[in-house]
């Protein structure tokens, strides 16, 4: 029997902190549209230049590369060497890109202000993805 004054005290503790089954079902739902919001800009894809506007990478904003092109002046200007440099400054200009979106997602859902400038990625250790499955197993945990 001593845990019904337990249960008691825990659920005016419950009462004045407002955590009752619509609050919570709410703050789920909030939850759920925060990790929405998230995932679609990393679905999204961004478009990166190199510095010279002849090779264009579109990446998704999980740093994913879906497509390169490389126009004709970057074939016929450029070495294989420089071609591959401006391949890797048009893939950080476009994780750039989809880091920026993210930046600015996660402010606008938080309520915070976005940073002014976001720092790019480096292209070897970008990913995003361990922290998005992290939030995602955290709302899976919530509900």
């Amino acid at each position: 029997m001593s845990d019904v004054p337990a249960f008691e005290r825990a659920a005016r503790e419950a009462e004045r902190a407002a955590l009752t089954g619509g609050s919570l079902r709410a703050m789920t739902e909030q939850l759920n549209g925060v990790l929405a919001r998230v995932t679609e800009a990393q679905e999204a894809v961004y478009e990166g230049t190199d510095d010279t506007g002849t090779v264009v990478v579109r990446a998704t904003g999980a740093g994913r590369v879906e497509d390169v092109y490389l126009s004709p002046q970057a074939v016929r200007d450029l070495d294989a060497q420089a071609l591959g440099a401006a391949c890797v400054t048009a893939v950080g200009h476009a994780r750039m890109r989809a880091a920026q979106a993210l930046t600015a997602t996660i402010a606008e859902v938080s309520g915070q202000p976005a940073p002014v400038d976001v720092p790019a990625p480096v292209p070897q250790t970008y990913d995003p993805a361990p922290a998005a499955e992290a939030l995602r197993t955290a709302a899976r945990r919530a509900r």
